[in-house]
């Protein structure tokens, strides 16, 4: 295991949100300078499984918004806009958040944190959590899930995207050595029992093989809360 993660699994909150918020603010610029450049397949893949999630949104009719949660420099807020879909962003890094506004300045991008979402009970009609849970420390997943399920309606979206294994240990996960900030991998499976606990119920997933040698794979899971 690596030194850059503890020998136990419990990591309080301040540091967690801490150590990331640090190391995004600190590879804000190149982490957008990766994401504008992309990798054509994986986008195109990604950008499926968003707009599936757009679409679940619009049948549901809400008039809510949706919630970009740890959106980073905004690009999947962008696409949500651009589809119609009335959205804003919220990421821990405030320097991510200034990029996305930059890029777009007629949009709401917020400092904030997924365990504390400045929203009412059941007034966001969906969100997309893209990439953004792989740095929370599985001990405080249950309190994010829950957080989601307190201002999602009843019927609305979850879209998560996160890196994933297949050999995670018994409770479904192994720590990860991200370029960017400690992270950890999940199966999909485990995400899908975690995020039933919570009343989402899984409509549809996604396997994206990893892209190169050494990289772990991607996959998506979309659900549906139904409190």
């Amino acid at each position: 295991m690596s030194d850059l993660f503890p020998r136990v699994r419990r990591v309080s909150e301040n540091d967690a949100l801490d150590r990331t918020r640090r190391d995004y603010d600190e590879v804000a610029e190149l982490y957008d300078a990766m994401v504008r450049q992309g990798d054509h397949v994986v986008d195109a893949l990604s950008a499926a499984m968003i707009n599936a999630f757009a679409d679940v949104v619009r049948a549901g009719g809400s008039a809510g918004a949706v919630v970009d949660a740890g959106c980073g420099p905004g690009q999947w807020t962008d696409h949500l806009d651009r589809a119609g879909i009335r959205a804003y962003g919220i990421d821990l890094s405030p320097a991510m958040v200034a990029i996305a506004r930059r890029y777009r300045p007629d949009l709401r991008y917020e400092v904030g944190s997924l365990l504390h979402l400045d929203a009412g009970d059941e007034s966001i009609a969906g969100i997309l959590a893209h990439f953004s849970l792989i740095h929370t420390p599985p001990d405080l997943l249950p309190r994010v899930l829950t957080e989601f399920a307190r201002v999602v309606e009843p019927g609305g979206p979850l879209l998560i995207g996160v890196q994933i294994t297949d050999t995670a240990d018994a409770d479904g996960w192994v720590p990860y050595d991200h370029r960017a900030s400690p992270a950890y991998l999940w199966t999909l499976d485990a995400l899908a029992d975690r995020l039933r606990e919570h009343d989402f119920a899984e409509l549809g997933r996604l396997r994206i093989v990893a892209p190169a040698p050494g990289k772990p794979p991607a996959g998506y899971l979309l659900a549906r809360h139904d409190a």
